[in-house]
């Protein structure tokens, strides 16, 4: 039996994978021991693996639609003719309409993204859109305001305390963050949890916050506010490395721990033991967390408050604490930023980009001022912010526009890996959304929901089907590709390039494969693929307190604890805390007596992944039907019992989920599984896979008012609902 090495891309992180190979076909899939990261270690999702490769509803051939839309018609056709087809309609479009006609949606990182962005800028579409204002972009782009690049290799291990701010790292990361929690507790660090819910974490914790959803910055504020007053602040730093100490102090003085209370429901005293655990430890590190990305109005400002705090207890850039910038030789390789050529969007074109009226942040005004800031660092020091995480069109916006032609008609979409009517808020709107479009392209895996609405369907090729390197500020490893694609599945670079040479792109797509692309990424620090992974990677010693010598990467060369980009584009400079819309402190009584429990969705469970891993039945077994997570009490005095099918409504619509009785929920709220669909049910129109029946996104609003207004990130948790027994 021949095994040979490759990796998972089932999430994130890019896990070493031996494939064991029987007559070409692997037949079964192991953890790589010699893995330089993961070091043989896979989870349930990885386990999924084998059945993901050839599970018989896997799309293997390009697909033209022959019925009306939603109707479930197909006709299998060649590459080259959908390519052709959709290259000829793409032109005749850009020519009536203009290039900001064509829109896309993106996924979570299974295919290379920064293709998609080179596609565009040459296309001359400023439309990208995505999920990614909720998911990571608002952490990103925030950190970039504030000093330069964004914290993405928290050095964990040898921090003496850590703090889990809204993040669930035994489900999210299990294989990563996981493991270095628990060898800094070894190490002797204090470990504090700030969740709503009592998490696996929360119960190894020396400290849990059980804050109410939606309030994370006003315990922030509060943080902030005992930090400085009690002069626990690293002041040699806030003097020398940072401006806007003295408008923070003002800022926050109203933020008391009776005030904060008020606000979160994490006990006063435990707000001042909290903060100080936090700022009198000799090194402390507050890891990303998605809980903070997904709250709507605050998101933004959540991001802010966290960067803040690194920053005046001195834990930027120092051993122990939180890092953002990358390792010697590691920041010599290209990176994806240089290979998304944003210096060929044309400047008219920038200004089309939809939604950069109302949240300039997000669009090419804050990108490029985020870009020319860090820019001024030496190359290598930080990552340049790259366009697909921290550059996008507004969902909202995109949508409105392809529904109402206004402000200018948005006629095509293109969507990879993706499934916008599961992963976008206000269903009902992107479903009509993609019905209007005269062009709709999908490259899937599977035929999902969204998908089933397009008029082409290209097959897209597993992980393991193409390699990849997998680039952090700390380490460049090589991810192999494990066997031939199966049948006609393709990546991303193939499709994005050949459509580039039919619309005249020619001289851009220079490199015929993926692989000759990271053979040139890797030539200024003489390697290619190859020799990477028979190296085993790129690994570079960290420098610590580099900001000594070149600042940062802001337009004041300091951390900016008052935003110069944030007010420069009409945002607020300092975090401001607003209550959510709805919320229990709602001034509207009525509302809040219909809708009495606090709503969040969002949560990662094992072994699903957004709304991928429904159709592999291992998967299902474990996780059947979509379940709603409900505090013994209140499901008693709402008559429920554990496996009942409840209605949770909220103001935007209603779903049905499965009654999941636990007491790691407070008895006021609820959290409700998302991106759930039925492979299983008929993909045909009113049906769709049953994309309308337990979607939580159809109970989330997307309105200006409910979103950040920096970025327009919407809540997708710390909402209000009803919950009632199906009848």
């Amino acid at each position: 039996m021949e095994v040979r090495r490759s990796y998972c891309g089932l999430c994130h992180p890019r896990c070493g994978m031996l494939l064991h190979i029987d007559n070409g076909k692997v037949v079964k899939i192991t953890g790589d021991p010699d893995h330089p990261i993961s070091r043989g270690a896979l989870c349930e999702r990885g386990r999924l693996m084998l059945d993901h490769i050839y599970h018989p509803d896997r799309l293997n051939y390009p697909l033209k639609r022959v019925g009306e839309r939603g109707e479930g018609k197909w006709e299998r056709i060649s590459w080259e003719q959908a390519l052709n087809e959709v290259a000829e309609k793409l032109s005749k479009l850009r020519e009536e309409f203009g290039a900001e006609t064509l829109t896309f949606t993106h996924g979570t990182k299974r295919t290379y993204h920064w293709d998609c962005r080179r596609f565009f800028n040459l296309f001359g579409s400023p439309n990208t859109c995505g999920v990614n204002t909720i998911c990571m972009c608002p952490s990103y782009a925030t950190e970039y305001a504030t000093y330069g690049g964004m914290v993405m290799g928290s050095d964990i291990v040898h921090s003496q305390c850590v703090v889990m701010w809204g993040c669930n790292a035994s489900k999210s990361n299990p294989m990563g963050l996981t493991p270095m929690i628990a060898a800094a507790q070894k190490n002797g660090a204090k470990l504090m949890v700030v969740d709503p819910r009592r998490t696996k974490e929360a119960e190894k914790a020396d400290l849990w916050l059980q804050i109410r959803p939606g309030t994370d910055l006003a315990l922030m504020l509060g943080w902030i506010r005992h930090i400085i007053t009690n002069d626990l602040y690293d002041k040699d730093f806030v003097a020398n490395h940072t401006v806007g100490f003295d408008e923070l102090k003002d800022a926050v003085e109203s933020y008391t721990p009776k005030k904060v209370e008020e606000i979160t429901s994490v006990p006063a005293a435990l707000v001042v033991e909290s903060a100080t655990m936090y700022a009198t430890a000799a090194s402390a590190v507050i890891p990303f967390g998605l809980g903070l990305d997904k709250q709507g109005v605050n998101s933004t400002q959540c991001a802010r408050g966290r960067a803040i705090l690194r920053a005046i207890t001195g834990n930027l850039e120092v051993p122990g604490g939180d890092i953002f910038s990358q390792a010697a030789n590691v920041g010599k390789v290209h990176d994806w930023e240089y290979l998304e050529l944003n210096d060929m969007m044309p400047q008219g074109q920038k200004a089309k980009q939809l939604g950069a009226d109302k949240y300039p942040f997000f669009g090419f005004p804050g990108w490029e001022r985020n870009y020319a800031a860090n820019k001024k660092l030496p190359q290598g020091y930080a990552m340049p912010p790259e366009a697909w995480h921290s550059n996008l069109a507004h969902a909202r916006e995109v949508m409105n526009a392809i529904i109402t032609g206004k402000p200018y008609p948005v006629k095509a979409a293109i969507t990879l890996a993706s499934n916008p009517l599961l992963s976008l808020p206000n269903t009902q709107q992107v479903f009509e959304a993609l019905k209007a479009l005269d062009l709709y392209v999908v490259m899937e895996y599977y035929m999902t929901p969204s998908a089933a609405m397009a008029d082409y369907v290209f097959p897209a090729s597993t992980t393991v089907e193409q390699p990849e390197i997998w680039l952090t500020s700390g380490f460049c490893v090589a991810c192999p590709q494990g066997i031939d694609p199966i049948e006609e599945r393709k990546d991303s670079y193939y499709f994005y390039r050949q459509l580039g040479l039919r619309l005249g792109q020619e001289e851009h797509w220079p490199w015929e494969t993926i692989e000759d692309v990271y053979d040139h990424c890797l030539e200024p620090v003489g390697l290619t693929f190859q020799k990477l992974a028979e190296q085993n990677g790129l690994f570079g010693e960290m420098e610590f307190r580099r900001y000594e010598k070149y600042g940062f990467g802001t337009p004041s060369g300091k951390v900016e604890l008052k935003s110069s980009i944030f007010e420069e584009l009409g945002a607020d400079p300092l975090p401001v805390y607003h209550e959510p819309v709805w919320s229990p402190e709602s001034k509207e009584p009525e509302l809040t007596e219909e809708y009495p429990l606090i709503l969040i969705t969002g949560s990662r469970f094992m072994p699903m992944y957004h709304s991928e891993q429904r159709q592999i039945e291992k998967a299902r077994k474990k996780v059947p039907d979509p379940l709603l997570s409900i505090h013994p009490d209140t499901a008693a005095e709402l008559g429920l019992a554990e496996g009942d099918w409840a209605v949770i409504s909220t103001p935007s619509g209603s779903i049905r989920q499965r009654v999941h009785i636990t007491d790691v929920m407070h008895p006021k709220m609820v959290d409700a599984q998302h991106s759930w669909w039925f492979p299983e049910r008929n993909e045909k129109l009113p049906d769709l896979f049953g994309v309308f029946e337990s979607n939580a996104n159809m109970l989330c609003p997307d309105a200006h008012e409910f979103c950040s207004p920096e970025i327009g990130s919407w809540p997708h948790s710390a909402l209000i609902c009803r919950v009632e027994k199906e009848q």
